[in-house]
């Protein structure tokens, strides 16, 4: 379950890092343990909030931490099972019927890298060229 978790956090901050260096717009990614001790402040119904919502332990442990999102007018957009995106002002259901909860990262991040290249294209942007990113990093 903790490397689970693990997975979780790191590919929504993959997917933070991705929408802001192609459509320069400012992300930020937290567990939900993390938003509920401070930056859930931040939250309104101005700003969405992007949830992945895992079956299983995962998004079980997520429920309250919806449910305040909620609470406060979130423009909540859930990545995870029909049910939970229907509860959601929009959402992307993916198809984990029978998918071990390990292996649900590998579909859950591919609607974040979606909405980074649409939200991208949208905003007349080239993904494969972002402003000041380098194909390699050098550091000394």
């Amino acid at each position: 379950h903790q490397l689970q978790r693990g997975f979780l956090g790191r590919r929504i901050a993959v997917a933070a890092l991705k929408l802001m260096e192609t459509s320069y717009i400012p992300a930020l990614s937290y567990s939900g343990a993390d938003l509920l001790h401070g930056p859930l402040a931040m939250v309104d119904n101005i700003s969405p909030v992007i949830a992945v919502v895992t079956e299983g332990k995962g998004g079980e442990a997520l429920q309250p931490v919806l449910d305040r999102l909620r609470d406060r007018g979130a423009d909540l957009v859930v990545i995870g099972s029909q049910a939970q995106t229907e509860r959601a002002s929009a959402g992307f259901a993916l198809p984990t019927d029978g998918l071990p909860e390990e292996l649900q990262p590998i579909l859950e991040i591919i609607p974040l890298q979606m909405l980074a290249y649409e939200v991208t294209i949208a905003r007349g942007q080239d993904p494969d060229a972002p402003r000041a990113l380098a194909k390699v990093t050098e550091t000394r």
